[in-house]
């Protein structure tokens, strides 16, 4: 090796090590409530409406920024929350170190998968969410991510696949920061919805090899018994691509869904979408598509699963 190219790679070692270092100093700000919440949670007493009204002064009402301004929470479930957390504690805790102990390295990896993702301009909250949900991020504040313990811990159990579901999350993140929504993110219809979960499934399988469909849908049942429903619920989705009906998204998208179709059906439709789209696509020109293209593409793609060969 020549002195010429001694000194080009020695540039070309520094500005690695210079941009590993910039990414490493733009960290998300991760503001932490569980010690605090859980030491609220663990110091209740009394009967359930009492420690019900105390659990909402102390911790709904002096939390403005999460429980009134990102997420407007019922305050129905708080009795019915206060009565279960006791035996959630310890899972919340487990999963509040994992959470630590692993969050940096499932960052950096997605960092180095989408490098033009800025996490410095994310704000992640690690919080109660009255078993409402495990993750997720407010369409509203598409720069938020709430991570709820205590519904990771019920729903997942203390040990859950902290990596898929992050990733996930983080793809969220990046896909709203690529590709910005509209400024009225309740009024997507229908097939937006499913496309970006659908996106944020196949990136959390490509961002962690060996996970199976079972792990990135975090549902075995859906992972087992939804492709059977696959055709049929595609014919119905092409009938309303386009809707703004809760009710429609909700047979979707919800997780509880009485009857034969598994729950979060949407899911697995827009995960089979997008592994088609991924073909001759990258996740980043994918993440970047924007209408009519969009809805061409996915209606086309919808249009096979309905009818095409199987």
């Amino acid at each position: 090796m020549s002195y010429r190219d001694l000194g080009v790679f020695a540039l070309i070692v520094q500005l690695f090590f210079g941009l590993s270092r910039a990414l490493a100093s733009e960290s998300p700000e991760i503001i932490d409530l569980i010690s605090q919440d859980l030491q609220l949670v663990t110091s209740l007493s009394g009967d359930t409406d009492a420690r019900a009204e105390r659990f909402s002064k102390e911790i709904l009402e002096r939390q403005p920024e999460i429980y009134q301004h990102l997420w407007h929470v019922d305050s129905a479930k708080v009795k019915a929350f206060v009565a279960k957390a006791p035996m959630y504690v310890s899972g919340i805790r487990k999963l509040h170190a994992l959470f630590d102990e692993q969050e940096p390295a499932i960052l950096d990896r997605f960092c180095q998968a989408f490098p033009e993702f800025a996490p410095g301009k994310v704000k992640i909250y690690l919080m109660l969410s009255l078993f409402q949900f495990d993750a997720k991020v407010p369409s509203e504040h598409p720069d938020s991510l709430l991570i709820g313990l205590d519904g990771l811990a019920r729903f997942h159990g203390a040990d859950p696949p902290l990596a898929v579901i992050l990733s996930h999350e983080f793809f969220h993140l990046y896909h709203f920061q690529v590709n910005p929504l509209p400024k009225n993110p309740d009024d997507l219809p229908l097939y937006r919805l499913l496309w970006q979960e659908g996106l944020a499934v196949y990136a959390s399988q490509q961002l962690n090899s060996g996970a199976s469909l079972a792990d990135v849908l975090l549902d075995p049942q859906l992972a087992t018994n939804g492709p059977a429903s696959v055709r049929a619920e595609a014919k119905w989705l092409l009938l309303c691509l386009d809707s703004r009906e809760d009710v429609t998204a909700a047979h979707f998208l919800a997780k509880g869904e009485n009857g034969e179709v598994p729950g979060r059906i949407g899911y697995l439709i827009g995960y089979d979408v997008v592994t088609r789209l991924a073909q001759n696509r990258s996740l980043s020109a994918l993440a970047r598509l924007r209408d009519p293209g969009l809805r061409f593409a996915f209606r086309r793609e919808v249009y096979r699963l309905a009818y095409g060969r199987q």
